[in-house]
């Protein structure tokens, strides 16, 4: 039974133990208070806002609270001062997040979130408008103030006093009568990736006693961006280290100083490397500090140096005309001029032209790259000749024991080629072979321009220059196997006269020796016929 009894007090203690500090999702609707619910919450309590107005100035003291917005739009849910003579939220706890809120109405030196010896609390994601300070931060470490809009406010956005290790990161402090984000006598704190612009007085101000404060990857864009009265340790950018910044580059190093007219030092400044940090040191004014990394804008499309010209050619010599593909192989460039003519006139402004070369001769081709940093140039030669003559004719003599052989012969050609057969010349040498029923032998019968009876048949224009005569072989007149058998109407035997080129009567001087050779026919048929 003892034992029965112990283990049934330790189930009732571990069963009240569980109920003790239970966190809680208490809802609140406009028209009812914030400020009941929460002086009846317990740590831990979630206190969820549905959208609407609520008209009231509230204290939270106690830890460990979460009071935010059911949408999660600081749009909807608003919070505005019924009395504009004391701090909207007033915070005096520890452990406490604020988000999604807007909050609004006070003025002079009252406050939209008012942080009074808070530690580790997280304000996040609100819209802190119209106020007389934005964010108040007195005598509190280890806060988080982060994604908020700061604007409109009579005094700063965001002002520490005597607070420590807070971090302040990508919040917008835009438009305050006074100061962006003012640090005073607060020591290690990180600003990062803040956008602070359109400040009246001063983007950002330090005060001499506020020491080992972090400041870097911010947006200054302010007509004043700094007022930094020294202290000790400050710095104002981090050593540089791959990541995007604040303004698009892919390093992070310092701020970046713009001015609303584009003319802070980071709208003009150099960047020769391309690496989105400008070749020189911000000078801070009137202070002992500097921003050795500022920031570039990446979209300022900053040339990486001056240019390098360099290019190349699919070919640099040839035959008129000669076609040349350019590729270009510049760096840092963004404008090309090429001269093709050697004559300093530009050609092309194209990156990578063609250019035809139709005269003959020896070109220098110039491509000049040019960008904001200067131009540069290279040179190089295009050699373009003669064209390639196309001829395949051969009007020279050709060994008669070459011509038999020939195999070049076309016999449905109009012309008798490359035969030799060119009484204009005098280099033709045909030979007719074979025996007619005559008796004659014309084996011995040339054409040389004048017949052995001394007949010049020059006059004849016998010009084979696309054929081949030849007495064998596959040439243009084979009298060894061609023959005109049979008899014509007048009884003339014709059988062994051979008889080639019938396709070629068309050929000068060819009808010359056909007109003979029948004469002679017919004078001896007539001489032998009986009763003659």
């Amino acid at each position: 039974m003892n034992r029965l009894a112990i283990l049934l007090v330790v189930f009732l203690l571990i069963t009240l133990g569980s109920g003790i500090g239970a966190a809680a999702e208490v809802y609140v609707q406009p028209g009812e208070s914030i400020q009941t619910v929460l002086d009846n919450a317990a740590s831990g309590d979630v206190i969820i806002l549905k959208p609407g107005i609520y008209t009231e100035n509230i204290k939270i003291d106690k830890n460990n609270l979460v009071i935010s917005s059911e949408s999660g739009n600081p749009d909807d849910t608003i919070i505005t001062a019924k009395s504009s003579d004391n701090h909207v939220i007033s915070l005096q706890a520890n452990n406490v997040k604020i988000s999604g809120l807007e909050i609004t109405g006070t003025k002079n030196s009252y406050a939209g979130i008012y942080l009074s010896e808070c530690n580790n609390c997280i304000i996040e994601n609100n819209k802190i408008l119209n106020n007389g300070y934005g964010i108040y931060l007195l005598n509190s470490k280890g806060n988080k103030l982060s994604n908020n809009v700061i604007a409109n406010n009579e005094e700063n956005g965001i002002l520490l006093s005597t607070s420590t290790n807070n971090t302040i990161f990508g919040n917008t402090a835009l438009d305050n009568k006074d100061t962006g984000i003012h640090i005073s006598t607060s020591d290690g704190n990180t600003l990062t990736g803040n956008n602070i612009s359109s400040n009246d007085v001063y983007g950002l101000f330090v005060c001499p006693e506020s020491d080992d404060n972090l400041i870097y990857n911010n947006n200054f864009n302010n007509t004043v961006n700094a007022e930094i009265q020294n202290g000790v340790g400050n710095a104002y950018n981090t050593a540089k280290t791959e990541g995007e910044n604040i303004v698009g580059g892919s390093y992070l190093g310092g701020n970046f100083w713009a001015e609303p007219e584009g003319t802070g030092f980071s709208d003009t400044a150099v960047d020769a490397d391309g690496d989105g940090i400008a070749d020189s040191e911000y000078r801070i004014s009137q202070s002992i500090y500097s921003d050795q990394l500022p920031l570039i804008s990446s979209s300022k499309q900053q040339q990486s140096g001056p240019p390098v010209a360099n290019f190349k050619m699919n070919n640099s010599d040839g035959s008129a005309p000669l076609p040349v593909q350019f590729t270009d192989l510049s760096e840092n460039t963004d404008s090309w001029g090429w001269d093709f003519e050697s004559d300093g006139k530009i050609d092309s402004t194209e990156e990578n032209p063609v250019h035809v070369f139709t005269t003959i001769g020896t070109y220098t081709i110039t491509l000049s790259a040019t960008n904001k940093n200067g131009t540069d140039s290279k040179t190089a030669a295009v050699i373009v000749t003669h064209p390639v003559e196309n001829s395949s004719v051969n009007n020279t003599s050709e060994d008669p024991e070459t011509i038999e052989n020939s195999t070049s012969a076309n016999e449905s050609s109009d012309n008798i080629t490359n035969a030799g057969l060119d009484s204009q010349s005098g280099s033709g040498v045909v030979n007719l072979n074979g025996e007619n029923n005559a008796g004659i032998n014309t084996s011995g019968a040339n054409f040389n321009g004048e017949n052995n009876s001394g007949t010049n048949t020059s006059s004849s224009n016998l010009n084979t220059s696309n054929s081949n005569l030849n007495g064998e072989n596959n040439a243009g007149i084979n009298t060894s196997s061609v023959n005109l058998n049979g008899e014509d109407n007048t009884g003339i035997n014709t059988s062994s006269v051979e008889y080639a080129l019938e396709n070629k009567t068309d050929a000068p001087g060819f009808e010359i020796v056909y007109g003979a050779v029948s004469l002679l026919a017919v004078f001896l048929y007539r001489k032998e016929k009986p009763g003659n």
